[in-house]
């Protein structure tokens, strides 16, 4: 046993020196459990790591509703989860959050809880998740696996596992460690990079849940620049008014239906590399409904003339996109990240977007309500611009506005603006 111990050591250490990556473990079965009880959804890192550190995301088919999420040593539950779900321990001789145990407890068991739990963990630039399959028992007579008089004792279970998970720790790591040693050598000699660079550096976005509590807008406004289309980068297909502020698809322009109009981008004449900028969008002209077909974000100037482009964060682009009935969604790299869907309730008639180019956050604000939609945290190398694509088949156009002016000129702060309301004096006199 010791020198199984001593090659694991060896090779954990010579892993610390080639990559910096873990596996989201979880098991194949699916897990079953009686209506009223309580049940443990195992989920855990390999190689051990201390997940205090890590963003934690259990959540069922939204991202943006998580049963459970553990961020900054704070954690945050969907509502019909709240007070039934935590954090616990797979075992006894687990070592918790600090070795890599992230597994969630649920109490009070329903038949709406059965189904699928995806476990997603996330760091500063790797991430990856799982699947645990939920089988809830309506009726108190039925067979479970627990009640056999053959079933195996659990510490017999938990050798089983211990030692399953010793050779696949072993081999995993030692393939792993071979796989970034070849990619390393190819790097050195061809000058290409791998997949996993590329998604390291321009892939998934770490997302911002929704602040609780009302959003100063007039705060947000201090802030606030003038946005104009740049006439030299926008789609032939659009029609733009003469302030090169509303735009519209082309009256001679047909989509084929099939999936969103990306060419029909147009890009802001102002670029950024530094500071808080700001801006709205009207997306509702009066007496007619919002708009269902929307893309708002920016893009890296450097790009604009890149033909045949895929709008990813890879390629530098960051957006929000309302697609009519199948939702919203932000941009992904379909190689690199899950396609990350969300639930936006009402549909926002004015968006506002603050561009945070130091802190690497792009912000989404329902103006209207007064709601922080959602953050995208990511890197931003080089000039940014605005980007536009008023979509097809809506009634209203899309407009940018013009913020009222500041009545102080802001102060630039190394603080990230967007806060958590909750946790402040005034939200929570204002929420009740």
């Amino acid at each position: 046993m010791l020198p199984i111990i001593i090659i694991i050591a060896l090779l954990v250490n010579l892993l610390i020196e080639t990559t910096e990556s873990f596996t989201v473990v979880v098991p194949r079965d699916q897990t079953v459990a009686r209506v009223g009880s309580t049940v443990t959804l195992p989920c855990w890192i390999s190689p051990p790591e201390n997940a205090e550190v890590l963003e934690i995301r259990w959540y069922r088919q939204e991202f943006s509703k998580p049963v459970l999420l553990y961020q900054n040593g704070k954690i945050i539950q969907e509502e019909s989860y709240r007070n039934r779900s935590s954090l616990t321990l797979w075992s006894d001789q687990s070592g918790g959050l600090k070795d890599g145990d992230v597994s969630l407890r649920l109490e009070k068991l329903t038949v709406q809880d059965e189904g699928s739990f995806r476990c997603y963990i996330s760091g500063e630039s790797v991430y990856d998740s799982g699947k645990v399959v939920l089988k809830v028992i309506d009726s108190p007579d039925s067979p479970d696996a627990s009640d056999s008089p053959d079933s195996p004792d659990s510490s017999d279970l938990w050798k089983a596992l211990f030692f399953t998970l010793l050779i696949c720790a072993v081999l995993g790591l030692v393939g792993l460690i071979l796989y970034k040693y070849t990619q390393k050598n190819t790097i050195r000699f061809s000058g290409k990079k791998p997949e996993e660079q590329i998604c390291e550096d321009g892939g998934m976005e770490k997302l911002t849940e929704e602040a609780v509590g009302e959003i100063n807008i007039e705060e947000l406004r201090k802030h606030a620049v003038k946005i104009t289309i740049d006439q030299h980068y926008v789609s032939p297909n659009l029609t733009i008014s003469k302030d090169r502020k509303i735009m519209r698809e082309g009256k001679e322009y047909k989509h084929t239906g099939e999936g969103f109009p990306y060419e029909l981008y147009a890009y802001g004449a102002q670029t950024f590399t530094s500071g808080r900028h700001y801006w709205e969008v009207e997306l509702a002209r009066a007496n007619k409904p919002p708009k269902n077909y929307w893309l708002i974000g920016v893009a890296k100037h450097e790009n604009f003339r890149v033909k045949d482009k895929s709008f990813t964060p890879s390629n530098g682009f960051w957006f929000l996109c309302s697609d009519g009935p199948n939702g919203f969604y932000i941009s992904s790299d379909p190689k690199c990240d899950p396609l990350i869907t969300l639930s936006l309730t009402p549909r926002p008639e004015r968006l506002g977007v603050l561009l945070d180019y130091g802190e690497g956050q792009l912000s989404f604000y329902n103006v209207k309500e007064r709601k922080h939609v959602l953050t995208m945290n990511t890197r931003f190398t080089g000039a940014v611009a605005p980007l536009f694509n008023p979509g097809v088949g809506d009634q209203s156009s899309l407009m940018i506005l013009d913020c009222p002016e500041p009545v102080e000129t802001p102060v630039e702060s190394s603080e990230p603006l967007l806060r958590n309301t909750e946790s402040t004096p005034d939200a929570k006199a204002k929420t009740k």
